[in-house]
């Protein structure tokens, strides 16, 4: 009979370590939905899809750069199921399994209780992360969502902004220069070309008389040298954006981040004759490229370059009408704040399309267009400004 209440414990014990006490905003606990708990603060929150992740303890937290979240709402969120046994915590979602140490260095223990870095689950089970550096806003997508990653920061704003711990998202380089009185100056910035296209879009910068800033993979370089070449001729800025951009293959290590930084950078320098400092991960620098990453190229002289306005191309190559829309609306917003506009967007036909008429409304809200040197403070989602 003791034997019996033992192991009883035990597997108790086990479980309240994974799971802890999942309170509903029933029981009091604050939840993501509607709760006016004020008295729970975050530095960072998290969504599935399109649904921010229930807001119990433990809170989502940054721990040596990789970004843990609790669990049993996680989970639960991307249709799996998690069981712990023998130290170790498997998360399963059909015939997909992962199984992490518990503790360990994607599964850590914070007042007793499991969060598991999210990398960890979005790689597992096929799912993208998007950042919004404003609200400190990370999200799990994949093709289930329903919501853009505008529409989806709209739903949960005003829980955000009571719930956020204001202390740590000050306005900064992390989401955005801050203009100087009277100045209106924009960034915009490509990435993935060039290509065949890229021509067609110089044509629309040279006719407006705009600059812009282009971040550039190393194959697509090597396969249209005389693109490159007019870039650099006409004063834009060049940037890079490593060779493969693959997941798994960019970020196998730190070290595997800089050696497609520098054979881009050996492209770049064939085609044109120019070095660059600036470079762009791909997916953007949070929350992959962490300290590690950052360190070692900063070593190299490299500066780290990230945007505070999405245009959602990618998402939008049949609708053009809808990144214009996206990215007027957001300059608007960053105008009010006085925050100085960095734009991704993306070397691509829809992207040329509207980009003509764009430029035009943007010059009408008093914007000048400029590119970024190796001399311009570099404005990143880790506020690293190296």
């Amino acid at each position: 009979m003791l034997k019996k209440k033992l192991h009883y414990s035990k597997w108790l014990l086990s479980f309240l370590i994974v799971f802890g006490t999942v309170l509903s905003a029933e029981g009091g606990l604050a939840t993501a939905a509607g709760s006016t708990a004020s008295s729970v603060k975050a530095s960072v929150f998290v969504a599935v899809n399109d649904k921010l992740i229930t807001y119990d303890q433990p809170q989502p937290l940054i721990h040596n750069g990789t970004l843990f979240v609790p669990v049993a709402s996680t989970v639960s969120q991307m249709n799996a199921s998690a069981k712990y046994a023998a130290g170790k915590l498997t998360i399963s979602r059909g015939k997909q399994a992962l199984v992490l140490a518990v503790p360990g260095k994607d599964a850590i223990l914070k007042n007793g209780r499991t969060l598991v870095s999210l990398r960890k689950l979005t790689d597992k089970f096929g799912y993208q992360i998007s950042y919004n550096a404003a609200q400190s806003l990370y999200r799990a997508v994949n093709s289930s969502a329903s919501l853009t990653d505008h529409q989806l920061a709209l739903k949960y704003s005003t829980f955000i902004k009571e719930h956020k711990k204001t202390a740590v998202q000050k306005p900064s380089a992390g989401n955005g220069t801050t203009a100087q009185q009277g100045s209106k100056v924009i960034y915009i910035t490509f990435d993935d070309g060039p290509n065949a296209g890229t021509t067609r879009l110089l044509d629309v910068l040279d006719r407006n008389q705009v600059k812009a800033t282009f971040f550039m993979l190393g194959n697509n370089i090597a396969s249209h040298p005389s693109a490159v070449r007019r870039i650099v001729k006409e004063g834009h800025g060049a940037g890079l954006h490593g060779m493969s951009h693959q997941k798994n293959t960019f970020y196998a290590s730190p070290s595997s981040a800089l050696g497609e930084m520098n054979t881009d950078n050996d492209k770049l320098h064939a085609a044109a004759g120019v070095y660059t400092k600036m470079i762009r991960p791909p997916y953007g620098s949070k929350p992959y490229f962490t300290q590690s990453y950052r360190d070692l190229t900063a070593s190299y002289g490299y500066h780290l370059w990230d945007w505070n306005i999405d245009s959602d191309d990618w998402r939008y190559k049949s609708n053009p009408q809808t990144i214009y829309n996206n990215v007027l609306r957001d300059v608007k917003a960053m105008k009010k704040r006085g925050v100085t506009p960095i734009v991704l967007f993306h070397d691509q036909t829809a992207t040329t399309s509207i980009l003509d008429k764009l430029i035009k409304a943007l010059k009408a809200e008093g914007y000048t267009f400029k590119p970024l040197t190796n001399s311009t403070p570099p404005v990143n989602f880790w506020n690293d400004k190296r």
